[in-house]
């Protein structure tokens, strides 16, 4: 007996085309908040922080102490090339207790504005009340005298 081939199978329906996912929904996203760039004067506080200046507490009974502070900070503002116009609010940002309570009450009676006060009428104002004027000329009095 011969085999007669028995036909293909039919072939299978093909699958019906499935609809397309839907999209998903869109996550809501939060708006970034993009950092303030620096001011001018954050960023020269900054640097002048990066010399790790010394605080002054406004302290009456060491004179000398006093004109250490201050000369230190002169030493950092030339560095530094720090701004004529930032060196008052470097170095108010490094005051103290009384120190702090002394610029309050300068600052009110040269105009109340650091932005308008110089740094040579901090200083004048500084010596004045830190390191008087009979202080200062008994202490070059003695540097000229050293042998």
């Amino acid at each position: 007996m011969r085999e007669q081939q028995q036909p293909a199978p039919p072939a299978p329906a093909p699958a019906p085309a499935l609809a397309p996912a839907p999209a998903p929904a869109p996550v809501p996203v939060a708006p970034q908040v993009v950092p303030d760039q620096l001011s001018a004067e954050a960023k020269h506080l900054r640097d002048f922080k990066k010399y790790n200046p010394t605080t002054f507490d406004g302290s009456l009974e060491d004179p000398t102490r006093a004109q250490l502070w201050l000369s230190s900070l002169e030493t950092i503002f030339r560095y530094m090339k720090c701004p004529k116009d930032q060196k008052v609010q470097c170095a108010v940002f490094m005051l103290t207790d009384r120190g702090t309570a002394w610029w309050e009450t300068t600052e009110r009676m040269l105009g109340g504005d650091v932005s308008q006060i110089t740094w040579q009428q901090f200083k004048e104002s500084f010596y004045a009340k830190f390191f008087s004027a009979s202080l200062r000329d008994a202490k070059r009095q003695e540097f000229l005298n050293l042998e």
